[in-house]
C-alpha cells in the first residue's frame, strides 16, 4: 500500500508490511512533527500530539490515497490535532473562574516574543510557527493547513500586525 503508491481506499486491509512501512516513515518524520507541534502547543504538549497522532494515522492509514504525500498526510493530522487541544484548552479556561484580577506589575509584563507567538490564535500562530520557525513558504503552509496561497499569505500579514500590537502593548 505505501511502498507501492496505489490508490487504496478506505476498506482496503492493512498488511503487516504496509504497517512496518508506516513505522518506519513515521520515525523517521518525528523529529519534524516535533518541531512543528513544540511551536504549536509548547514543548509539555508536543510529545503527547505526536502520540496521537502516529495512533490516528496508523489506524486511518488506509484513507491514504497518494504514497508520494505521506509527509503532508501525517503533518496535517498533526495539526488537526494541535488545533483540537487548543479548543478543549480554550473551553476549560472558559468553565474557570478567573483566579487574579489584578493588573500585573512592570516586572510581569516584559514578555518575550515566544510568549506573544502563544498568545495568538492557533490559526495565526501555526502559519507563523510554520513560516519563520521551519521556513515553510505561504503557498506550502496553504497545502498543509488547508487554506489558499493568498489566504496563507492574509493570515502571515494579520498574525505579524497583531504581534506588533502585542509587543507595543507589552513594552508600554
Amino acid at each position: 500500500m505505501i511502498a507501492s503508491g496505489d490508490i487504496v481506499t478506505e476498506r482496503s486491509p492493512t498488511s503487516a508490511a504496509d504497517l512496518a512501512t508506516f513505522d518506519r516513515q513515521f520515525a523517521e518524520l518525528r523529529p519534524r512533527l516535533l518541531r512543528i507541534c513544540t511551536g504549536l502547543v509548547g514543548a509539555d504538549h508536543a510529545e503527547d500530539v505526536i502520540h496521537d497522532t502516529y495512533l490516528r494515522s496508523r489506524a486511518r492509514i488506509g484513507q491514504l490515497r497518494d504514497a508520494h504525500r505521506f509527509d503532508a498526510w501525517v503533518a496535517r493530522t498533526a495539526v488537526n490535532l494541535c488545533y483540537n487541544r487548543h479548543r478543549s484548552g480554550r473551553r476549560l479556561r472558559d468553565h474557570l473562574p478567573r483566579l487574579v484580577t489584578a493588573r500585573p506589575d512592570a516586572a510581569d509584563r516584559d514578555v518575550g516574543l515566544r510568549e506573544l507567538i502563544e498568545r495568538l490564535p492557533p490559526r495565526e500562530r501555526t502559519v507563523v510557527v510554520l513560516h519563520y520557525g521551519h521556513g515553510y513558504r505561504t503557498d506550502e503552509i496553504a497545502a498543509k493547513v488547508g487554506t489558499s496561497p493568498s489566504n496563507a499569505r492574509t493570515i502571515l500579514f494579520r498574525a505579524r500586525r497583531r504581534l506588533g500590537e502585542q509587543l507595543r502593548e507589552a513594552n508600554r
